[in-house]
């Protein structure tokens, strides 16, 4: 009886001593990740700094370029893993209004090469018509707006600009720049004597150079009564002369010189 007694305290003292052995050699092995895991970390976080952004070359006209080089001066990090191209994009987009689009390689170890697609103004909106809600502010401040009726930022001061004003709400510039758009495309020579663009209940009121003013209906409509303007325009009879134009009835049109009120 004492004899297998002795025996269990053996074997426990044996179980004891084993799991005493487990821990130790589990306690370095945790150890051991541990270092290898910080060595690791260290490493990554140096190479990391070693990649970071010193140069770059940018394919853009001088201001927008100025405008980029600012927005990566300005940012905190520019290390390998902030530096990422898709990442930098995104960044740069949001900081650099006169972006439309941009590409960005990275050459390592520390260079980027930036390719831009500058963004199109189409127009100019004015800030009177619900842009600026800051009614204290009686001065107009206008806008630049892209060919999707996008205002994407103020125009600069002293930034020349020939492009025609919308005067309307906000709820009308995608069409107003669509319509724009197709102008431009179709009859650049009326785009580009066009000084302001209103949008009326009936239609679209577009003024002109030398006093000449056009109400067009809204739509593509109103594009093909451009078209069709243009032609009558060339015709003898109403070559010489600038004119007010009235197209909104359809079947029947008004023109009138521009400095005389009555109708022929």
């Amino acid at each position: 009886m004492n004899h297998t007694r002795s025996n269990r305290r053996r074997v426990k003292d044996v179980i004891k001593k084993e799991r005493g052995l487990h821990w130790k050699q589990l306690g370095l092995t945790s150890f051991i990740s541990l270092i290898v895991l910080t060595a690791a970390l260290s490493g990554l976080w140096s190479l990391n700094q070693k990649l970071s952004i010193k140069h770059w070359t940018i394919y853009a006209a001088a201001p927008l370029k100025a405008d980029i080089e600012h927005a990566l001066k300005g940012m905190k990090e520019l290390d390998f893993w902030h530096s990422r191209p898709a990442l930098l994009r995104t960044q740069l987009l949001d900081k650099v209004p006169d972006l439309a689009d941009i590409q960005i390689q990275r050459q390592l170890p520390n260079r980027l090469v930036i390719h831009v697609t500058p963004r199109q103004a189409i127009a100019l909106w004015s800030n009177k018509n619900g842009f600026n809600k800051n009614t204290n502010n009686k001065q107009e401040q206008l806008y630049l707006v892209d060919e999707h009726g996008i205002p994407y930022r103020a125009r600069k001061h002293g930034e020349p600009s020939d492009l025609p004003v919308l005067r309307m709400q906000q709820n009308y510039l995608v069409a107003a720049c669509q319509w724009l758009t197709a102008l431009k495309k179709e009859q650049p020579q009326w785009f580009t004597r066009s000084s302001e663009l209103f949008a009326t209940p009936t239609g679209w009121k577009l003024n002109l150079v030398a006093g000449q003013q056009w109400h067009i209906p809204f739509g593509p409509r109103g594009l093909k009564d451009i078209t069709q303007l243009s032609n009558i325009l060339k015709q003898p009879r109403w070559h010489v002369g600038n004119w007010r134009i009235d197209t909104r009835l359809g079947n029947r049109w008004f023109l009138r010189p521009a400095t005389h009120e009555g109708v022929i």
